[in-house]
C-alpha cells in the first residue's frame, strides 16, 4: 500500500499554496466534523489552508474515487473511513481498488457501536444471554441497522458469524429510522453508534449489551466489549482517517502523518472529538498498514459468509 514517487523538490517545497480535503459523507456528519476538526489544526500546523470539501455519493465511493484520479502533489486528499475503504470493495463494482490506489497518511478518530436490546421484545442483559436466547430461536430474532451493508448491519452479521447464530436483518433507511423502529418494538436487537442511543439506555427504554471496539467506550465505559463476553477476535468501529492518492512522496506522507498525529493526541482537540461523539485513534504507519489489511480482510470475509448483495 505505500508506494510513491514525486520529484524531491516539489516535496521540499510543500505545501506552497492551500490544500482540499475531500470528504466523502455529507456536511455535519461524523466523518465531517471530525475531519473539521482536525483540518483547523493542520492549517495552523502547515501555515496553509486546508479546504473542506464535501463529495457526497455512493456509501463514500465518489470522494474516494475523486481523490484516486487527482494529481498526487499532496494537494488533494481524501477524509475516508471504513465504508469506502476497507468494506465497499465487498459490497459493489469499484472502478478502482482503495487499498491499492490510495496511501493511507493517518487515522483521525472511530466510534463504536452499541449493541443493545428493546427489553420488552428480546429480554437480555449480556451478549452471553443474548447469544443464548437466539440459539433457542433460529431465524426468529430481527436486527434493525441503517441500511443493507451499514456497518450495523456488517457488525451483526460479524456476531452471527462467530457465535453461529442467526438473527434475521431489518434494514432500516438511515440509523435513527433504525433506532425508532427498536423503540418501537418492530425489532428486538439493533447496533448503532453508541452517542445516539445512550439517552434511551439511561431511561430504560432500551439496555445496552456491550459495545463494539476491542476496548471499552469513553461514552459508556461501564458496558463490557463483545470482546470481553466471550469473543476476543471481535472489534468493529467506524474509523475515519486521511488517504492520498498513490504516488505522493514519502516525504509528504511522513510530514502529514506526524501532523495529523500530534493534532490528534493534543488535548484540545481530542475533548473536541470526544464531545463530537467520536475518540481519537493514534497509529504509527506500520500499525495502520495492519489495521486496514485486518479490517479489510475481516469484511471480505463477513460479505461472503452473509450472501451481502447491494440492491
Amino acid at each position: 500500500m505505500f508506494a510513491w514517487s514525486l520529484p524531491l523538490s516539489a516535496a521540499e517545497s510543500w505545501p506552497a499554496r492551500p490544500i482540499r480535503m475531500l470528504v466523502a459523507f455529507p456536511p455535519g456528519g461524523g466523518a465531517d466534523v471530525s475531519a473539521r476538526i482536525v483540518m483547523q489544526r493542520l492549517s495552523e500546523t502547515l501555515g496553509q489552508p486546508v479546504v473542506i470539501e464535501n463529495r457526497v455519493g455512493a456509501n463514500g465511493g465518489i470522494g474516494a474515487e475523486s481523490v484516486v484520479h487527482a494529481p498526487a502533489d499532496g494537494y488533494t486528499l481524501l477524509f475516508g473511513s471504513s465504508a469506502n475503504i476497507t468494506i465497499n470493495p465487498h459490497l459493489m463494482h469499484l472502478a478502482y481498488d482503495p487499498m491499492k490506489d490510495l496511501v493511507p497518511v493517518a487515522m483521525v478518530a472511530f466510534s463504536p457501536l452499541l449493541v443493545f436490546v428493546n427489553p420488552t421484545v428480546v429480554p437480555v442483559n449480556t451478549i452471553h444471554e443474548l447469544v443464548q436466547y437466539v440459539q433457542v430461536r433460529p431465524g426468529t430474532v430481527n436486527f434493525a441497522s441503517a441500511g443493507n451493508g451499514s456497518q450495523g448491519h456488517l457488525a451483526a452479521e460479524l456476531l452471527n458469524l462467530m457465535a453461529g447464530i442467526h438473527m434475521v436483518h431489518i434494514p432500516y433507511k438511515g440509523g435513527p429510522p433504525a433506532v425508532n423502529g427498536t423503540l418501537a418494538g418492530e425489532v428486538g436487537v439493533s447496533f448503532a453508534s453508541a452517542p445516539s442511543v445512550l439517552s434511551y439506555t439511561h431511561s430504560g427504554r432500551l439496555r445496552g449489551l456491550a459495545t463494539t471496539g476491542q476496548h471499552r467506550s469513553a461514552f459508556a465505559p461501564d458496558l463490557p466489549t463483545v470482546a470481553e463476553s466471550g469473543y476476543p477476535d471481535y472489534d468493529v468501529v467506524i474509523w475515519s482517517g486521511v488517504f492520498a492518492p498513490l504516488g505522493t512522496a514519502a516525504e509528504i506522507i511522513t510530514r502529514l502523518h506526524g501532523e495529523i498525529t500530534r493534532a490528534v493526541q493534543q488535548p484540545d482537540i481530542r475533548a473536541a472529538l470526544i464531545k463530537s461523539g467520536a475518540e481519537p485513534m493514534v497509529l504509527s504507519a506500520a500499525e495502520l498498514d495492519g489495521y486496514l489489511r485486518t479490517d479489510f480482510a475481516r469484511w471480505r470475509k463477513v460479505v461472503q459468509a452473509a450472501k451481502i448483495v447491494m440492491p
